[in-house]
């Protein structure tokens, strides 16, 4: 139990959890990548907890115990055998919701890493990654949040298996966000039980490629790399006019574009910050010819993942 010392003896801290966009094109609930773009949870000892959000969703998400940062905290103070202290939860979101840029993953990582440095439980960030993934329902998304960098799950080994790769010094990610959502439940309910053997076989050469492409540089084949048919081409009929989107980048044969996890975010991979400036100016372009009102933002690979630091 987590008695009235605790509370008084915590000094205040903030993590920092990076969006992250799933499934690189063909590596469905495997691959990942973190993004520096961050939501921020400032975290103090309160005579009862409070929870303040601004930011993206703010008025959408929850400001009591259904909060999934507050969820999460507590399923990890329950298998530690644990009870969280009153806090003071400060929350600024800069991860749109229902986009497809892991907006559940990172509050289901602040949560975890809120309960692991409160009640000092020094678990691993490993062990983490399995929670959060036990929580949110696949891995692809918690395990960049949380290592940072280009990951690869394993998602049906036991334990789950995670391995963490350098992504190249000049990738840029260009991010086309429209101004509707779709939600991860209604993209995965869209998916085939089976699929043909070729279409499986064509997923598996292009997520090795995908990659390697990413991590050494190759260029030359990041664009056919990131092609899909597992998922892509049954959740794209769910966002009109975004099939337009990754066709004018794949028209181009120069950079990787593929949905953002489950979309409607397109996410395009490209070689240097000429390239991405030049990539985000055809995206917004068709984006405007199909009607879709959408923001874009070139960003990074974030390396760190999720930080816990003092204030």
């Amino acid at each position: 139990m987590a008695g009235p010392s605790l509370a008084m003896e915590l000094k205040a801290f903030e993590i920092r959890v990076p969006a992250t966009t799933a499934n690189l094109g063909p590596g469905f609930d495997s691959l990942g990548l973190a993004l520096s773009l961050y939501n921020r949870v400032r975290v103090a000892p309160a005579p009862a907890t409070w929870v303040e959000l601004e930011g993206e969703g703010h008025n959408e998400l929850p400001r009591d115990e259904t909060n999934l940062m507050l969820r999460a905290a507590a399923e990890l103070a329950r298998q530690a055998g644990r009870e969280l202290p009153p806090l003071h939860w400060q929350a600024q979101h800069r991860i749109p919701l229902a986009r497809g840029l892991g907006s559940s993953s990172a509050a289901i990582v602040a949560g975890l890493l809120v309960a692991n440095a409160v009640l000092e439980l020094n678990r691993s960030r490993e062990d983490l990654v399995r929670l959060a993934a036990d929580i949110e329902g696949h891995p692809d998304n918690v395990a960049p949040a949380l290592l940072g960098g280009l990951t690869i799950c394993l998602p049906q080994s036991e334990p789950l298996a995670v391995l963490r790769l350098r992504p190249h010094r000049d990738v840029r990610v260009v991010l086309l966000i429209p101004d509707f959502p779709v939600s991860t439940e209604a993209a995965r309910r869209v998916l085939p039980s089976r699929v043909p053997f070729r279409d499986a076989v064509f997923n598996l050469s292009r997520a090795a490629a995908v990659t390697a492409a990413l991590r050494e540089g190759r260029w030359d084949v990041l664009a056919e790399a990131t092609d899909d048919r597992l998922h892509q081409p049954y959740r794209l009929p769910l966002m009109d006019g975004i099939v337009a989107v990754i066709r004018a980048v794949q028209e181009t044969g120069k950079c990787g574009v593929a949905l953002s996890g489950s979309g409607p975010t397109v996410a395009a991979f490209c070689p240097g910050r000429a390239k991405a400036k030049e990539t985000a100016q055809i995206m917004k372009t068709a984006a405007r010819r199909q009607g879709i009102q959408a923001r874009v933002l070139i960003r990074r690979p974030d390396l760190k993942g999720a930080v816990v630091q003092p204030l």
